[in-house]
């Protein structure tokens, strides 16, 4: 017997000893472990249903109900080789091209790890000039990428880390990485915690002065719960001339539409503020870093997604309705003003599933008082 039409037989007997006001039977045999295996296995526990599945003997009436879970299962860990090409443009300008290409497999049910070898290209770079004391904007880097994910068996517990190494053009060697906890133990809650040092890679004078940030924060957050979502976030930030800053947001979607078109609405709200102003006054510019000064803002968003067999679409937007922030130019002459501020988000992305390979493309445009960008992606995804 198949697991769905056992599972709707119990059911179905479950209802009625209810109904009668009996406790509802245990599933008998092994049958307990291939429904706590699918449960686990939907919940991406893949060493938990690893075990599960193997204390079901051959000869049991579940095991051929197993032998599709363990199938499935084998298909989540297989590796994978994925490749992403990724087009940068704002309005500073600053064009910027980047490639990766690289393995994700699994050694051990409950371990994940990631190869990856990177690419990175300025096609407008800035050459040396007198503004900039003789030193030209790096025009390509080549890395490499070294990631993990350890998630134990009943745990409910994630635990990342990424590395990623590059070598500029200009002859230096940077170095980044990340680390990220995320408990579940508190369902629908999600508990996260996290680190990062990331190298700024959205300006000329960013990229040429190699500048860092180093980032520490924690969420609390809830992820579709009967539709609904959320996050609170608050993080602090250090970066590597000396300034540093704080930024606090918080967001949260309602299901408005449900099945294979779905809709969610809600409202979000963003606060964030630096020690020191980086704008120069000579450019008229935020210079190597964009460093928000009081700033305040809500507004609504809107989630809708589009399930059309193997094709799935997506779209989000964020829209400011209030905003302000200090106004750089005036801070700069000693004057404190606020000035309304502008910000607007805009994704997009569609996927295929082409049995067990996966296309993607994805779409993001955010425009703010001081610059606009798009970011535009495609990745391929193949099981080896």
């Amino acid at each position: 017997m198949h697991l769905a039409a056992f599972a709707s037989c119990f059911v179905a007997a479950a209802a009625l000893a209810g109904a009668a006001g009996a406790a509802p039977r245990p599933l008998p045999g092994d049958w307990p472990h291939v429904a706590e295996a699918q449960e686990r296995l939907a919940a991406a526990d893949h060493a938990a249903a690893e075990a599960l599945l193997a204390r079901i003997p051959p000869e049991s009436e579940a095991a051929r109900d197993a032998g599709i879970l363990r199938g499935q299962l084998d298909a989540a860990l297989a590796p994978r080789l994925e490749l992403e090409t990724r087009a940068f443009v704002d309005t500073q300008p600053l064009d910027r091209w980047s490639q990766s290409a690289g393995l994700s497999f699994w050694p051990i049910a409950s371990l994940e790890l990631r190869l990856r070898a990177l690419g990175l290209g300025y096609p407008r770079a800035a050459g040396a000039t007198a503004e900039t004391r003789g030193r030209a904007t790096p025009a390509y880097a080549v890395g490499g990428l070294v990631g993990l994910l350890f998630r134990p068996a009943w745990a409910d517990l994630d635990v990342s880390a990424t590395g990623i190494g590059r070598v500029w053009s200009d002859g230096s060697a940077q170095v980044s990485g990340s680390g990220e906890i995320e408990g579940r133990w508190l369902s629908p809650l999600r508990l996260r915690a996290s680190a990062r040092r990331d190298e700024l890679l959205d300006t000329h004078a960013a990229i040429r002065e190699h500048v860092f940030v180093t980032a520490a924060g924690g969420a609390l957050a809830v992820a579709d719960w009967h539709g609904w979502s959320g996050e609170l976030r608050g993080e602090g930030r250090w970066y590597s001339d000396g300034n540093d800053g704080v930024l606090a947001y918080g967001w949260a979607v309602a299901p408005l539409l449900r099945g294979a078109l779905s809709l969610k609405a809600g409202w979000g709200a963003a606060w964030a503020d630096t020690s020191r102003s980086r704008w120069s006054l000579a450019t008229r510019t935020y210079a190597p870093y964009f460093t928000p000064l009081g700033l305040r803002r809500h507004g609504p968003i809107v989630v809708a997604a589009l399930s059309l067999g193997k094709l799935r679409l997506d779209a989000s937007g964020d829209v400011a309705v209030q905003g302000s922030e200090l106004d750089p130019a005036a801070l700069a002459w000693g004057v404190t003003s606020r000035v309304d501020s502008a910000y607007v988000d805009l994704r997009a992305g569609a996927s295929l599933d082409l049995g067990g390979a996966r296309v993607g493309v994805t779409y993001h445009h955010n425009h703010q008082l001081y610059y606009r960008f798009h970011d535009a992606a495609i990745r391929l995804e193949l099981p080896l």
